[in-house]
């Protein structure tokens, strides 16, 4: 579904905070529906800029000269492998599920499918909510309701719509079967809005432990089916606002990004999932302009600025593209921030004032292209990248609910609306 404070708002998946809970609250779920909004920090400028965005640039060099690699991520580690193994099932406290089924479904075509909030939807205060699936040409092949007090906490589908994370701890298939805790699983009460791994069959998420002074959080992998294992520890970091948020997590690469947060000070953490090795530092933007977004392989970060987005290649650490975009709320001109790549990494969801639902614009990042914005499409509700090229599905949120394909050669084509 979707990613904003709105924790189910299925408008924006992105990542995974290690503390505290609020913060989970203003970071998670980036990537509209799979590019699920959190609310993600917005800046306030005095000043109205100009729209600029700058071709790739092979040859630039990087506008991050602090930043540290260790390693390409794509190599084979030389260090033996020191990240736990998973254990299987592991022997857990009892799960007594509610006296009637939190998910339903009338779904029956395979994956992969795109699994959306229906607009349509009527709410009370005590009715389930009600998402649609589609098949990749865009027809709808059935319903998923989701009992309103389990999709209070969220509810995130997987890349390619076959399962779905409900309240950030249990996993279903999307025909209604529950297939795991994660809660039970790691035995983490400080697990907090863990994320789709790209293969749709793995989790990442972090769980952290902290007193008065200090945090140390752990990232961990888990398996759909309830397995789990330790990636890699993570801290200490000093000071009461630090933590952590996962922004991709990729077995098809072995490369886990990660966001860190400590005061003012972020940065970015590239890590190799299968050892748990620290392949690549790079800094951050101040934490008050947020995590920004990461490609679902992690190659490219698009990473927040008060001038702009930059896109960084994870593995050379060069600096390829500046994204800006402008908004307006209440009178104040705001930067907008990524929210999410297409599958790709060539198209960007951007946004301003998320908080406020802003104006919003999907980028050809490379030439600086608008291809749809909220002045073409009435609204850009759910945004979901298909799991192959650059295709995009767009589902508006006001009547008549407009559903289209932003297509691979640039075009828009209109699908058929719910019901």
């Amino acid at each position: 579904m979707n990613h904003g404070d709105r924790q189910s708002d299925p408008e924006t998946r992105a990542g995974t905070s290690g503390r505290p809970e609020e913060d989970a609250g203003r970071h998670a779920r980036r990537w509209a529906s799979a590019l699920a909004g959190a609310v993600v920090f917005a800046v306030i400028t005095a000043s109205f800029g100009l729209v600029v965005g700058l071709g790739r640039r092979e040859a630039a060099p990087s506008r991050h000269p602090t930043a540290h690699v260790n390693a390409q991520p794509g190599q084979t580690a030389s260090a033996t492998p020191t990240a736990s193994p998973y254990p299987g099932k592991p022997i857990a406290p009892p799960y007594t599920p509610p006296p009637t089924a939190q998910v339903t479904s009338t779904v029956t075509a395979p994956a992969p499918l795109i699994i959306t909030s229906d607009p349509s939807q009527q709410m009370t205060l005590t009715s389930p909510v009600r998402f649609l699936a589609r098949d990749y040409q865009g027809q709808l092949v059935g319903t998923i309701t989701v009992d309103q007090a389990a999709e209070a906490n969220g509810v995130l589908a997987s890349p390619d719509g076959s399962k779905l994370l409900v309240g950030s701890r249990l996993v279903f298939d999307v025909y209604g079967h529950q297939l795991s805790d994660l809660y039970t699983a790691a035995d983490a009460s400080a697990l907090v809005q863990p994320i789709w791994a790209d293969d749709s069959e793995h989790l990442c998420g972090i769980t952290y432990d902290s007193d008065a002074e200090v945090a140390t959080g752990a990232l961990l992998e888990f398996s759909a089916s309830g397995g789990y294992r330790t990636v890699a520890d993570l801290g200490p970091l000093a000071g009461s606002e630090n933590g952590w948020l996962v922004l991709a997590c990729s077995p098809s690469s072995d490369r886990a990004i990660v966001w860190q947060s400590e005061g003012s000070e972020t940065e970015y953490l590239v890590i190799r999932l299968s050892t748990g090795q620290v392949v690549a530092t790079y800094p951050g933007s101040t934490s008050d302009q947020g995590p920004g977004a990461a490609s679902h392989d992690g190659s490219l970060l698009a990473i927040d600025g008060a001038d702009g987005i930059s896109i960084l290649d994870t593995a050379t650490g060069q600096d390829l593209a500046t994204v800006v975009r402008w908004g307006e709320s209440e009178g104040y001109q705001l930067i907008g921030d990524a929210l999410a790549f297409s599958w790709d990494g060539s198209r960007l969801l951007v946004q301003s004032d998320i908080a406020q639902g802003g104006p919003r614009w999907i980028v050809d990042w490379a030439d600086g292209r608008d291809l749809v914005t909220t002045q073409t499409v009435m609204s850009l509700g759910d945004v979901i990248p298909l799991t192959s090229g650059a295709t995009i599905f767009i589902q508006e949120t006001g009547s008549p609910y407009g559903a289209f394909f932003l297509a691979n050669d640039g075009t828009l084509q209109t699908l058929p609306v719910a019901s």
